[in-house]
């Protein structure tokens, strides 16, 4: 037990590991992680999802119940300063946490936590939890319990989020048998039926880039000025979401090949539509892993300074091994999206995404498997991690020389003092109109 009153020259990061560790060597946070509280990449506007399942919860006589709530905060911790969204699993739940310690969840659980969720999923709803969520709705702002929905079955939940991305408990699916025969998981809400004939989002790169020359996708191409221009020093850019008919109404609006006007719905509008160009591809940026895997770790063990994480060994890694097993279309997109990343990287203590914070929110828009598990730990990063996140990070941290070939076919050999701001000339000329043709020369 740490004495606060004793340990006055304990940093808060000092303290946070001691209670993590406590004194199992850190199994009951291990458990934590992985059997009660753990992310499932992200929803069909490209929040992060946090699973939380009830199955997992031990026994009161097991665990200290007050430290496993300390725990669970601290890993709510990774989340709440994005927006985001819950998915509650509340069957197959064998033990109940008593009232008082409901109460006292509530109150740590302070605006931070509560003011970034979007939605909050609560799947197969018992007795006993729709009379805890009555109970504290009392207390609750309107605001925020607007924002639970009721969710019957797993094949209810699919419509609402891309169920292949959870990794649903077995207790949980042994209770929905009880409820439906047989899990639908096909969501309404694909990408291909946003539309007839979508031509923007979940269209193949093949199709909407060509095979020689430079060009972008024009929600891309659309996006990164925009943010550019318009939206480096927002603080947590990446990180929020707009309202869903302004996305919906955009993203439809491409889909059409229509006018768009992004100053309507603002920079979170724009950051959300790249997010989920990337996020929609037919084929992801990356599905298999191996290669990032074998990615050696930085020379660096400081994971708060992305710029000394990652040396040249790694970037070398990176764009030799890495990007090399892409296609040359899924190398400029990334090369130009990179460009963005690493200026809004430059403004760091204004905007406060640093090439770590962006890694975390982008790697789940570029990691998509048949294995959500894997899709998960792909999205972390580190300087000795081997993940989609830690390739994100030197993509921004080191984007000349990561992106040097791609960045002398965008600059047609051009040298430059700053390539960041030469790539994104590059795109504002793509996006200007084109000249009036000349009349005719009279004779």
């Amino acid at each position: 037990m740490i004495d606060s009153g004793q340990n006055t020259s304990l940093s808060f990061d000092a303290f946070r590991t001691s209670v993590m560790q406590g004194d199992d060597n850190g199994r009951l946070l291990n458990y934590v992680n992985t059997n009660i509280i753990f992310q499932a990449g992200v929803d069909f506007e490209s929040r992060p999802m946090v699973v939380v399942s009830a199955c997992g919860l031990p026994s009161p006589s097991d665990v200290d119940y007050e430290r496993l709530l300390t725990l669970i905060l601290f890993r709510m911790d990774q989340f709440v300063e994005s927006d985001y969204t819950v998915v509650m699993l509340t069957s197959g739940a064998r033990h109940n946490p008593s009232w008082t310690w409901l109460v006292k969840a509530y109150r740590r659980l302070d605006r931070k936590y509560r003011k970034n969720v979007k939605r909050l999923y609560v799947v197969h709803p018992s007795t006993w939890s729709k009379v805890v969520f009555q109970v504290f709705g009392k207390i609750v702002s309107p605001k925020f319990f607007a924002k639970i929905s009721w969710v019957d079955t797993l094949s209810q939940l699919a419509t609402m989020v891309p169920l292949n991305q959870v990794s649903i408990p077995q207790a949980v699916y042994e209770y929905n048998m009880k409820v439906e025969s047989s899990v639908s998981a096909a969501a309404p809400r694909a990408p291909s039926q946003e539309s007839e004939v979508p031509l923007a989002f979940g269209v193949a790169l093949e199709t909407l880039m060509a095979s020689d020359g430079v060009s972008l996708p024009r929600p891309v191409r659309e996006s990164i000025s925009y943010l550019r221009h318009h939206g480096i020093v927002t603080e947590g850019l990446f990180r929020r979401s707009p309202p869903s008919t302004q996305l919906r109404a955009a993203k439809d609006a491409y889909n059409r090949d229509q006018p768009v006007d992004l100053e309507l719905g603002g920079v979170h509008v724009a950051a959300v539509l790249l997010k989920l160009f990337y996020r929609e591809l037919p084929t992801p940026i990356f599905s298999d892993y191996a290669l990032v895997r074998a990615m050696p770790a930085a020379a660096s063990a400081d994971s708060t300074d992305a710029a000394q994480q990652m040396d040249s060994v790694r970037a070398r890694y990176v764009r030799e091994v890495v990007l090399a097993s892409l296609s040359r279309q899924s190398r400029l997109l990334l090369c130009f999206t990179s460009a963005l990343l690493a200026l809004v990287a430059r403004n760091e203590a204004a905007n406060r995404m640093t090439a770590f914070n962006l890694a975390v929110v982008w790697a789940p828009n570029l990691a998509r498997s048949e294995n959500p598990v894997a899709d998960v730990a792909m999205c972390c990063a580190g300087p000795a991690a081997a993940t989609v996140g830690s390739v994100v990070m030197a993509m921004v941290a080191c984007f000349d020389s990561v992106f040097a070939a791609e960045i002398a076919e965008v600059l047609d050999g051009l040298e430059t003092d700053d390539r960041v701001v030469a790539v994104l000339d590059a795109v504002d000329r793509m996006n200007a109109p084109a000249a009036p043709a000349l009349p005719p020369r009279s004779e």
